[in-house]
């Protein structure tokens, strides 16, 4: 019941995305968490950083388990903050932490920093971790973003390494538009991937949303069972 989420930049909204999933598994009854293994962008406050992409998590519920092994400020590629704030970024501690935040979940989301193949060091990049972790990828797209040839880029990038990939969230999906290419995002997602897309959700305001919003959004725009491959009892009442 873990998986990775990706999207190929920080517009995706995938941290968003990833918050409410985890805080609707945990209102399901699951203990769930989200672990940002490298968060550029941290606020500063002299003695402690703090990731504001957890902070969201928690502001939503503050039980949610969270972790990140790599806090810098610097707002940046991973690579380049590391170099900048002179830090080595070192995927042993990244399974190490993993290993250890899996023991205390049900359910724990891995969410990138930037797109797969996002640097992290000189050798390794952001599709690293998904394969050394063993955890399916669940990739969040934005039709508005970027075009549909950078998300069949993205996704075939993953399966030609050989990921193992759950599916596809379209996010922010202008339901009403007249766009041509935007009304047929989904339907092209899937003929030029064979990846199904698990969900699709409305175009909001993403962090300033309200916390029931997002859950609405979330229950009724995402298949849960599908992304996570099991029965969820409380969505089965009947």
């Amino acid at each position: 019941m873990n998986i990775f989420i990706t999207g190929i930049n920080n517009k995706s909204g995938k941290t968003v995305i990833s918050a409410g999933i985890t805080a609707v598994m945990q209102s399901l009854g699951y203990k769930a968490g989200v672990y940002k293994p490298i968060q550029t962008g941290a606020i500063d406050k002299g003695k402690y950083l703090i990731s504001p992409d957890l902070s969201f998590v928690k502001m939503l519920d503050p039980y949610i388990t969270t972790h990140s092994t790599y806090m810098m400020v610097s707002d940046a590629t991973p690579v380049v903050a590391a170099e900048i704030e002179k830090v080595d970024i070192n995927i042993e501690e990244i399974v190490k932490d993993y290993n250890i935040l899996k023991q205390k979940t049900d359910t724990l989301i891995v969410e990138s920093t930037g797109g797969l193949m996002t640097p992290l060091n000189k050798n390794i990049f952001s599709l690293h971790i998904p394969i050394m972790l063993k955890l399916p990828i669940l990739f969040i797209v934005n039709p508005t973003e970027n075009t549909i040839s950078n998300y069949l880029n993205e996704i075939n990038t993953a399966t030609n390494a050989n990921a193992n990939i759950i599916g596809v969230i379209i996010n922010k999906f202008p339901v009403y538009s007249e766009n041509p290419d935007i009304k047929a995002f989904p339907s092209l997602i899937e003929k030029y991937t064979d990846i199904k897309v698990l969900g699709l959700i409305r175009n909001f305001k993403e962090k300033s949303v309200q916390s029931s919003i997002l859950f609405n959004e979330i229950l009724n725009g995402i298949d849960l069972e599908d992304v996570f491959q099991i029965k969820i009892p409380k969505l089965n009442k009947n």
